[in-house]
């Protein structure tokens, strides 16, 4: 008796997990499309090291043929590809921050793209300073919170809406 309702209940199961999916969509995410993205949060080449990995997010929806697939504050992450901190004689700091991905209804979405950051000293700053000052440094290079990243779908990706 009991091995006759574990069949009907399973049988039931597979019906509705049909059913289920014959609802979704699956929608392609093309190569090259736009991805807005900001940095959640301030960066300084004072503590960032090539290879941090950076949340970042969505600023604006990605829309393919009118359906929103992936919707603005959508979580994405980041990395350092680049990190020197501020040197001797005015050599500034350089930061440079490249999404790597996000994630859409449990599919990764691989992204291309990068924004830098230079700390800079005009050049007669660092000669003046170079001669008076023989410990001058340059500046260290920061992003900060809510900076624009445009970045890029690196291939085409299949994403099931539901």
């Amino acid at each position: 008796m009991k091995a006759a309702y574990t069949v009907r209940r399973l049988i039931v199961l597979a019906g509705l997990m049909a059913s289920i999916s014959s609802a979704a969509q699956t929608v392609s995410l093309n190569s090259d499309t736009e991805v807005r993205l900001e940095t959640i949060s301030p960066l300084t080449s004072k503590t960032s090291v090539k290879g941090d990995l950076v949340p970042l997010r969505t600023t604006a929806d990605v829309i393919v043929n009118g359906q929103i697939i992936v919707p603005s504050g959508t979580p994405a992450m980041g990395q350092v590809s680049d990190a020197r901190a501020k040197g001797a004689l005015g050599m500034s700091g350089k930061l440079v921050i490249q999404p790597l991905y996000l994630t859409v209804q449990n599919t990764t979405v691989r992204l291309l793209g990068n924004t830098s950051n230079r700390g800079s000293v005009s050049a007669g700053a660092v000669i003046g300073m170079a001669v008076l000052t023989p410990g001058f440094t340059g500046r260290s290079a920061t992003i900060p919170a809510g900076t624009p990243i445009i970045a890029f779908v690196a291939h085409t990706t299949a994403v099931t809406l539901p």
